[in-house]
Parts: C-alpha cells; structure tokens; sequence
C-alpha cells in the first residue's frame, strides 16, 4: 500500500496539506482532507485496503456506530454515493503512516517555513560594482532575499522554526546600509561576496550555523537585485 500512495503525486499532496493542519491544530483542515483523501482513494486506487488499527477504541466505536446507524443518518457524497464511515475513519490511520513514505529519501509530507525581507547594501568606494554603478553608505541598493526551510514533517519541530525566525529577524536588522564586499570579510577563512549570488551563499551558511546539524540541507536561500540586472540567485542551486 505505501508504494501505492508513494507513487501518486496527488495521494503526497494529500498527505502534506494533512500534515500541515495536524501541525497547526486546524481540526476542520483535518477533516476536510481526510474526506477529500477518502474520495481519491475510492476513485483512483479501490484495491488499497481501509483497514482499522488493532486496539485503536475509535476505530472499535466507529464500527460499533455503523451497525446501528439509521438510514436516514447515512453520509453521502455529492454524486450520491454513499460514504463507508468506518472507511473514511481508517483514512486517518493511512494518512498517519505516510510520514514515513519516502520517495526520493526525503518524507512524503513536508513542511515549509518562509521568511522574506529586504537588505540595502553598496559596493565597495573602489569599483566593486559594475560600470556606472552609482551607489553609497546612505544610498544603498534593494536585495530582496527569501529563506525556506522546508523539512520533512517527522524533524520539523517549533524549535527550529524560532531559530530560523530568530536569526532573519537579526539578518534583517543587521544588513541595512552594509557594504556589500564586507560581509564576509572578518570571517575565518574570509568569504568572498561581491554580488546576489555570493550573497544568498553567505545567507545560506549564516543561518545554517544557527540551525540543528543537518538542518541546512532543507534551507534555500533567493536573492533578486535590480541593480545587478534580471535574474534570481538561488542556493543551493536547483
């Protein structure tokens, strides 16, 4: 069954908006994808089995109710079929296990945390920027950066999504009004930064430091500048 829904992308994408509303405690997200789930299940793959979880007490008391059920208190779905309670129960149990499906190495059900802002930095007095390139330390230019971390659900945790608010909020504040080939300077060994794509290759190590070990794989870091020209700096590149 777990190569099934491993396989089928809308089976995932059920899986992580799941995902998403059990991490926010959304009750009425829950049970609206756990019906949407049951439907696609149904429709597209009728050999995977709704089986109960032994010892599961909701899965006993869903039984129980089904047996005696009126008729006129039968759920249906909007082209009148009608809806198995005690299947549409045990999609909650396969949606459970699919924190573990994997299909490239990473969890099926991800989640995703984003941070934007805007850094105004210069380029050094000698020439660091490019021909006609007029810019100063209270004129500096936009870097619109982006940060996301997305993780799959079983290592997110509240810790590492406060470190990372934490230390944009900090990047933030520290980067206004910067020279832009300084950046990376004073470390040991130095960093070299002269342009968008340097940049989101500092950010990208910055903030990794401040995470678990590990974590940094899951972070991606844009960089757009207008006065650099079109284009997105990306890292780690896609």
């Amino acid at each position: 069954m777990d190569l099934v829904l491993a396989a089928c992308e809308r089976c995932r994408g059920f899986a992580e908006a799941w995902w998403r509303c059990g991490i926010a405690d959304d009750k009425t997200g829950l049970r609206a994808e756990e019906f949407a789930f049951y439907e696609h299940l149904v429709d597209t793959h009728p050999k995977v089995r709704l089986t109960g979880v032994e010892g599961c007490r909701s899965c006993q008391e869903v039984q129980t109710m089904a047996q005696f059920a009126l008729p006129g208190m039968a759920m249906h779905r909007a082209d009148g079929s009608y809806v198995d309670p005690v299947q549409l129960h045990f999609v909650h149990h396969v949606l459970e296990r699919t924190a573990e499906i994997c299909v490239t190495g990473t969890g099926a059900a991800t989640m995703t945390s984003r941070h934007g802002f805007t850094a105004y930095l210069y380029h050094l007095a000698a020439g660091g920027g490019p021909a006609d390139h007029v810019c100063s330390p209270d004129r500096g230019h936009p870097y619109d950066v982006t940060v996301e971390l997305t993780t799959p659900v079983t290592l997110t945790s509240e810790d590492q999504t406060h470190a990372l608010r934490v230390v944009v909020a900090e990047l933030e504040r520290d980067l206004q009004y910067r020279e832009l080939e300084r950046l990376g300077a004073d470390e040991t060994p130095a960093v070299t930064v002269a342009d968008r794509f340097d940049l989101a290759r500092w950010v990208h190590a910055t903030i990794g430091r401040r995470l678990a070990d590990g974590m940094d794989q899951y972070l991606r870091v844009r960089v757009e500048a207008t006065a650099e020209g079109a284009g997105t700096a990306v890292f780690p590149p896609t």
